[in-house]
């Protein structure tokens, strides 16, 4: 009998050794490309609260600089070691991807009835979801520290002579009115597209995608006006200055304002966990409305050569429910899922509440206009160092137009 249950011990232990190299060998393991490092932490947290729901799945994250990660993704897909899950930015990029067969159509596959119709609208690509916004929106518009205002007795400007003046009235006093990191043109950009939105509004925008408009009309030929003129607000030195090192600064305190999105505000508080900032829409154009742009993150494409579609789904599907999205809203940027709004975060609610006077879709999410950022990028230092004039730089952005067919 001893020799029984000896033998009976020694198989039990054998079977639920080989369960457990069963369920490890079962454990799906999904890899996963982000280009936001200043998110890590609270990416981090909420993958873990998937895995602790999913335990036979793991996301292994890996988080690059944005400057790099479309290079490395576009080298990774050539050699076909891409991961399974990736960021790639909404519009003719994600229609590219799937043309190409390098991203799974996720049409009728993702549930996507519980975003908002904004981002509805933005996952649906020429009929078909390729790529789904779950990681939220970002709006963008002017944050402002607030002890160097208060200190010095000023209020957040809503229009170009005011912003003139602040910036006049700090830099007098040795204070750096504005970070604004222009080294890759990012800033520049979307600072032009707060300008000329605070002309055009949402309508004019329509417009000009159907040529009814256009950027070298003289009331727009104001914004390129007005963003050669704040150059002397910007820090020492901004030209050479990376877009992450800028962000950094201003979280240091090292300027008195800065062109951020909602987004950026979790970068800020990792940098520095005691910053203090409101949130206002972008001075106008004299004459025009303070403005904010807003767009879809970075959004999520499953490689059409992953091994675990089925897993892959499954996690941007959860992404999409409530416990995640108030995860995201709470530590990282404006949630895309009805119904979810900031627990505790004063400088989101002032940034969605910057949003209901005058926001614009950012231009690069559609094909007509889509050039127009990287023409901005390529030409703002000229127009800096002027180099350049207004008229010549709107037409050089109005030539990247490509208007579709006014309806």
């Amino acid at each position: 009998m001893k020799h029984f249950w000896t033998k009976a011990l020694l198989v039990g232990a054998l079977l639920a050794s080989t369960a457990s190299m069963t369920w490890a060998d079962d454990k799906v393991v999904l890899t996963m490309w982000h280009g936001h490092p200043e998110w890590k932490n609270a990416v981090d947290k909420i993958i873990a609260k998937f895995e602790e729901e999913n335990p036979n799945i793991e996301i292994q994250l890996e988080e690059i600089p944005g400057q790099d990660l479309t290079a490395r993704l576009n080298t990774a897909l050539a050699a076909g070691e891409a991961p399974d899950l990736f960021a790639l930015q909404l519009g003719p990029t994600v229609g590219a991807a799937g043309a190409a067969g390098q991203i799974l159509d996720l049409t009728g596959k993702v549930d996507i009835s519980g975003l908002t119709q904004a981002a509805q609208d933005a996952a649906n690509y020429q009929g078909k979801v390729w790529s789904v916004p779950v990681f939220g929106s970002y709006t963008v518009g002017l944050y402002y520290q607030n002890k160097i205002f208060a200190d010095n007795g000023l209020k957040p400007p809503t229009n170009e002579t005011e912003f003139m003046a602040v910036c006049k009235a700090l830099h007098d006093k040795g204070i750096t009115p504005m970070i604004a990191p222009a080294q890759d043109g990012i800033i520049p950009a979307f600072l032009y597209m707060m300008m000329a939105s605070s002309v055009l509004k949402a309508d004019g925008f329509a417009d000009v995608r159907t040529g009814k408009r256009k950027l070298t009309d003289p009331d727009v030929v104001a914004a390129a006006k007005y963003l050669q003129d704040i150059y002397p607000c910007f820090e020492d030195g901004s030209l050479g200055t990376a877009y992450t090192e800028g962000k950094a600064l201003f979280a240091l305190g090292k300027g008195a304002m800065l062109e951020g999105g909602s987004a950026d505000y979790a970068g800020f508080v990792q940098t520095n966990p005691k910053i203090d900032v409101g949130v206002v829409p972008f001075p106008s154009v004299d004459g025009g409305t303070p403005a904010t742009v807003t767009g879809m993150q970075d959004t999520f494409s499953v490689n059409s050569k992953t091994a675990h579609p089925a897993e892959a789904i499954k996690f941007i599907q959860w992404l999409l429910a409530k416990e995640a999205a108030q995860m995201v809203v709470d530590t990282i940027t404006l949630s895309n899922t009805t119904g979810i709004a900031p627990s505790n975060n004063p400088a989101m609610s002032q940034m969605i509440a910057a949003s209901h006077s005058n926001d614009v879709r950012v231009w690069y999410e559609f094909p007509e206009t889509g050039d127009v950022f990287a023409a901005v990028q390529q030409n703002a230092q000229a127009l800096f160092l002027k180099q350049m004039t207004p008229e010549e730089f709107s037409a050089k952005l109005q030539a990247a137009v490509k208007p579709s067919v006014a309806k």
